[in-house]
């Protein structure tokens, strides 16, 4: 899936003047995890939040968040759950393989 950004606006960067990102790594949003399309690469085993609030009251919040099985889904905040940092890839590198463990970490390619 090609995410490139065509608004200089919206090309968060460290180095955009006109979209300065402070952090090098975020979390995904649920649109950007449906880009996805239930791949294998959502698939980390443990339950994993998103960035994506779904609805909040005076009760509490409920976020969406990504189970092991790759499904998203939204839960209640009230306990613990995993996040999965995220970052971007400059245009010309994609990934290749691995699943972000010590024993098979991922593989970026340029072109």
């Amino acid at each position: 899936t090609d995410l490139s950004c065509g608004n200089v606006t919206d090309q968060f960067s460290v180095a955009n003047p006109k979209a300065k990102l402070t952090y090098k790594v975020g979390l995904m949003s649920a649109p950007e995890m449906n880009l996805l399309n239930n791949s294998n690469i959502r698939k980390t085993g443990p339950t994993y939040w998103l960035a994506s609030p779904y609805f909040s009251s005076d009760f509490g919040a409920f976020v969406h968040d990504v189970g092991g099985s790759g499904r998203m889904s939204y839960r209640y905040v009230d306990g613990t759950s995993g996040v999965r940092p995220a970052i971007s890839l400059a245009t010309g590198t994609r990934y290749s393989e691995g699943d972000g463990s010590i024993a098979h970490p991922y593989v970026v390619l340029t072109d």
